[in-house]
Parts: structure tokens; sequence; C-alpha cells
């Protein structure tokens, strides 16, 4: 079970930054920042619990005792059901953020009952949610959709409870509207084997990427070091990721731009360095372009938010 991963008793290790958050009878939240050492077995499948993984950075490799691999990526979302059985898990560039919610159901009538009351009371249809999960595995990542888009975004500048009660009440959202197959979360086409392989290749020339934003990363080089064609590598990458290779190298840089200025003391000409950029110059330009601010605005809002938190 997920929850094992945050147990250092359970064989593994970890350090960092780590709190339970109770939410209510049958519900609990982990947010955590930690550097991760997992046990080489995880232990049997809990029948009574969903798990659901909200990932804010990091990588997570599973392997399901059906053979089923699952890899999860920074702003995706993670969902395992019931009964839902892991033998290994690794964390590939051994940190992990993000908020695990738990969903205890000793009774099948009791799901319905949980997420109605942090839903206002709507009914969910438990027979579909399981027939959907089933032909699944039991299991589903999910990432590119409005509706995971909107729930990292807003999660961004939510302290720990916060995240750990929000995250809560977007599971309970999560199945409502998996119950309902409503089309703002459509559960991503099972692939076939070279499809797998394609992804999975995909999801290595990323993690490069976001692992070495600092370097002057091109078509032809990712090409060369995959061993795949520069057309076969746009193409692929598009279809795995939804937007063009270079633009989703664009956004992670100045995304992690952002956390640089707030987080840290470096200079701006510094941090445009630290992301790939030859100039301050046009590093600006790229900020401006995504948050509308200039790197110096940017810098004195996050701060003054930070100074207001730490005053209340």
């Amino acid at each position: 079970m997920l929850e094992t991963l945050l147990d250092s008793a359970a064989g593994g290790s970890l350090s960092g930054r780590l709190r339970r958050i109770p939410v209510r009878d049958g519900v609990r939240a982990w947010d955590f920042d930690c550097a991760l050492s997992l046990p080489s077995s995880l232990p049997a499948a809990k029948e009574n619990r969903y798990q659901i993984l909200f990932c804010r950075s990091g990588a997570l490799r599973l392997e399901l005792a059906v053979g089923k691999q699952l890899f999860l990526h920074e702003r995706e979302v993670l969902l395992l059901a019931p009964g839902t059985a892991l033998v290994r898990a690794s964390v590939p560039d051994g940190r992990l953020a993000g908020a695990l919610v738990i969903v205890e159901v000793s009774e099948r009538d009791r799901l319905p009952y949980i997420l109605g009351s942090l839903l206002g009371g709507l009914s969910l249809d438990t027979a579909r949610l399981e027939e959907r999960l089933h032909a699944r595995s039991g299991c589903a990542v999910l990432r590119g959709t409005p509706w995971t888009e909107t729930v990292f975004s807003a999660l961004q500048p939510l302290q720990a409870e916060e995240r750990g009660r929000y995250c809560a009440f977007k599971t309970a959202e999560l199945l409502y509207l998996l119950s309902t197959d409503s089309p703002l979360l459509p559960l991503p086409p099972e692939a076939p084997g070279r499809e797998r392989y394609q992804i999975e290749l995909m999801r290595q020339v990323r993690d490069h990427m976001l692992a070495h934003l600092a370097d002057p990363l091109t078509i032809s080089q990712l090409a060369a070091r995959f061993h795949i064609s520069p057309t076969a590598l746009k193409d692929c990458f598009r279809q795995a990721y939804g937007r063009p290779l270079h633009q989703y190298l664009l956004e992670h840089r100045v995304r992690r731009a952002a956390e640089l200025l707030s987080e840290s003391g470096l200079s701006i000409v510094e941090i445009a360095s630290a992301v790939g950029y030859n100039s301050a110059s046009q590093f600006g330009v790229a900020f401006k372009r995504r948050y509308q601010l200039t790197p110096s605005q940017f810098r004195r809002m996050a701060h003054s938010q930070k100074e207001l938190r730490q005053d209340m």
C-alpha cells in the first residue's frame, strides 16, 4: 500500500517534511516532501481502502502483482482501488513531494456516505466506479486533463494542512466524476505493448530534460541520446504530453525559475543560467510571458506573501 512508502519502520527510510492530516472519520491525508528509500517489497494490499496520490514533484514507479507497471510524474494523480496489490516501488529521483489521501471503506455501502458528506450530499454510483476501475486492474494515472491542471494550480499557494484537506475534497470529486463517466475526467486508454514502450521512452526523455534544465537541450541531441529519430521524438512526445517538446521544456524552465525566485537567494542572472537561458533579458521575456510579472516583481510578491503567512 502507498502509505507504506511514508513509513520508515516498514523497511525503507525517509527524511524531509511529513505531516499526517486527519480529515474526517474514514478519511486521512498525508502531505509530504521527502527523500525516500523504499523497501524491496511491499506488504499485501488492504481490501478496504482507496489510495489517491497527488504528485507535486518527483516521480514514482510501481509494479502491480498483475504485472502492470505504473509511472507517476509531476502534476499527475495516481488512483488505486481497494485490493490493488503492489509488489515493488521506486523513486527514480530519490525525492517525492505530494499528498496522499486514504479513504477507508470497511463496508461497500460506506463509500457513498463518506464522500457524500464531503460533496454536500451528492450520490455516488459505487457499482459504476468499481466497474470502471476493475476494467483497468484497479488503477489509473490521470494526467493532462483540465481537472488535474486546475487541482495542481490551486495547490501551489496552500500550506501543508490546507493541501491535505484540499486533496481530500478533490478525491471525493474525483471518485464522483469517475462514477458518472464525466467528460471532465476521461480515463486514458490502455496502451498496447509497443505504445507502452514509447510512453516509457518519452518519460525517460522527460526526466532527462527536467534534470538538465541548465543545459542547451535540442531535439537532435535528445534524439541521439535516446536512439530515436527527431521526427518520431517530436510526434511521440506530443502524443504523450499533449504539447510540443520545446513548449514543454520552456514551461518547466520558467516554473523552476519561479521556485528559485521564491525559495533561493540566487541572483536573477544566476537563476536564468540555472534554467538554461544565456541572458537575463531573454529569461525575463520568457518569464513575464508566463507569469505576467518580471522576475523581480515575482520575487517581491513571493517574499511578501511568505512574510504575511508568517505574521498570521
